[in-house]
């Protein structure tokens, strides 16, 4: 059986959240409180073990995703 020398399908995201992580911990954070239905924190509580992520992961992105769109 011969080698694949193929990239694997995620490399460029695996890649690109790496660079992310290293850019937002080698920067200081700051809490953000926010008052939320608990009905809306439950959902968004349940995707986040769904996808294997934090709540404050999902945060940060989406909120990177406002300031690009809006910049």
């Amino acid at each position: 059986m011969a080698l694949s020398h193929k990239r694997p399908s995620k490399g460029e995201e695996i890649r690109t959240q790496i660079l992310q992580d290293v850019i937002e911990t080698s920067e200081g954070k700051k809490r953000l409180n926010v008052d939320i239905e608990a009905s809306l924190f439950k959902k968004i509580k349940i995707r986040a073990a769904e996808e294997g992520r934090t709540i404050a992961d999902i945060t940060a992105s989406l909120w990177r995703d406002y300031i690009s769109k809006n910049s």
